[in-house]
């Protein structure tokens, strides 16, 4: 069995030269990667790249917190959402660190509630984003009745993780675990059975831009503060990945 990553962005600018390569790479060692839309052009380009990478790459599609001028676009992005059918909705929910007046949090309240009725409507899962807002969203998320939920790139307490857990949502791991004592914490506090890899590319790797297949090392860390091997740590997490995605080959 190999890994999964189950968040990324491919379709970023940081990809031009060598998008192909990287494509490679994650066809050689991973499962499957997941490329999540942020806004209505990059859910355009996440399904072009699933259309020209079938069985590898799975689009999801959503509004993404922090793009605010986008808000206005939630309508068109709803009918794309429900034209495309996509895994899953996302990248959707709040951000409280790039956001910080009242208006503007009370509108992105708002968008991620409409990403919200919509997956429960449509019964898709969802992909969320919590920066400095991981308890806010966490109850928000229970008040809907959703096939899946993914916590994506989750850095608050490791016992809200657990209780998110408790409730059915699952916790991207980053490999913002190669160095983040929260995130170490965090992964020492969960079961696998909790648990996704991610790498948020091009993001979160220390010393350089981040690609799918780093969710090998993620993987072999993960298996070190648990004290299993990494093989149980693929097993379980890519199963998870698989469930949440409907993932079939």
């Amino acid at each position: 069995m190999r890994p999964v990553d189950a968040h990324c962005h491919l379709d970023f600018e940081q990809f031009e030269e060598d998008r192909e390569e990287v494509l490679t790479r994650a066809r050689e060692n991973l499962e499957f990667v997941v490329n999540a839309g942020s806004n209505l052009e990059q859910n355009k380009s996440a399904l072009k790249l699933q259309e020209e990478n079938p069985g590898l790459v799975i689009a999801n599609l959503g509004l993404h917190p922090v793009y605010t001028d986008s808000y206005s676009e939630t309508d068109r992005i709803k009918a794309q959402i429900r034209e495309a059918d996509p895994a899953a909705i996302g990248e959707i929910g709040l951000d409280h660190h790039h956001v910080e007046d009242r208006e503007t949090r009370e509108n992105q309240e708002k968008v991620f509630r409409e990403m919200l009725e919509l997956a429960e409507d449509l019964n898709k899962p969802v992909v969320v984003h919590s920066r400095d807002a991981e308890r806010k969203a966490v109850e928000i998320l229970k008040e809907y009745s959703l096939p899946g939920i993914m916590l994506h790139c989750f850095n608050g307490k490791p016992k809200l993780a657990e209780e998110a857990s408790e409730n059915g949502m699952k916790i991207g791991v980053t490999t913002q675990v190669l160095y983040s004592d929260r995130v170490q914490d965090i992964v020492k506090t969960l079961s696998l059975e909790a648990m996704l890899l991610e790498t948020d590319s091009p993001y979160l790797y220390r010393g350089g831009r981040n690609e799918p297949v780093n969710v090998v090392e993620s993987a072999e860390k993960i298996a070190e503060l648990k004290n299993t091997d990494k093989a149980e740590v693929i097993e379980f997490t890519t199963e998870n990945a698989r469930e949440l995605f409907s993932y079939r080959g």
